[in-house]
């Protein structure tokens, strides 16, 4: 108990009667875990980026660049704001045009085209909680994935027989990974 707390504790002891100590003391015991901070003072903030604000700053050698910079972009108000401008800047609508190889307008190739994009512009068939999608949101991920990491990724999702696409999911480009195949020294894909 900090030295404030026992202050409070034995004053409010002093002045409260009997009956509403009583009511005040409940059963088992509040504890606070380990990443808080005794002031509560940003108790108001997400856990995520309250453990943020805890951070030793001399130990910031432990951490990764990818750690490191989603540190600053949850408590640098000047970082965050770059990330928000080049969101906000970059935030304009999507066309698609299928073009034949000659260079002029393939028509059944933009009926196609249209239609995956209307497909994956439309939820998704579920009894449950299914995340919202649409090609907006998935280059809004994209680009910041593009900003935060300098690369994105994203991976197409199938039906159950291969033959049409589900849906396009993001993915972090930190979680993939290259290594050489042994005699040839030709790159494979791997992931964590």
């Amino acid at each position: 108990m900090k030295w404030y707390h026992k202050a409070i504790y034995s004053f409010a002891n002093s002045v409260l009667p009997a009956a509403v100590k009583r009511q005040m003391v409940g059963i088992g015991r509040m504890t606070t875990p380990r990443s808080s901070n005794g002031w509560d003072i940003f108790n108001w903030l997400p856990k995520k980026y309250q453990s943020a604000h805890n951070i030793d700053l001399t130990k910031l050698q432990n951490h990764t660049a990818e750690e490191l910079l989603e540190i600053l972009i949850s408590v640098h108000p000047d970082i965050s704001h770059a990330l928000y401008n080049f969101l906000r800047m970059g935030d304009t609508a999507l066309s698609f045009t299928a073009k034949k190889q000659s260079g002029s307008d393939d028509k059944s190739g933009q009926k196609a085209w249209d239609s995956i994009k209307n497909m994956l512009d439309s939820p998704l068939p579920s009894p449950g909680y299914l995340h919202g999608r649409s090609l907006d949101k998935l280059d809004t991920i994209q680009r910041m994935m593009i900003m935060v990491r300098g690369a994105c990724a994203g991976e197409v999702v199938l039906n159950e027989r291969c033959n049409d696409v589900i849906d396009i999911i993001p993915v972090d480009p930190a979680t993939i990974w290259f290594r050489r195949e042994n005699g040839t020294d030709r790159l494979s894909l791997g992931s964590m």
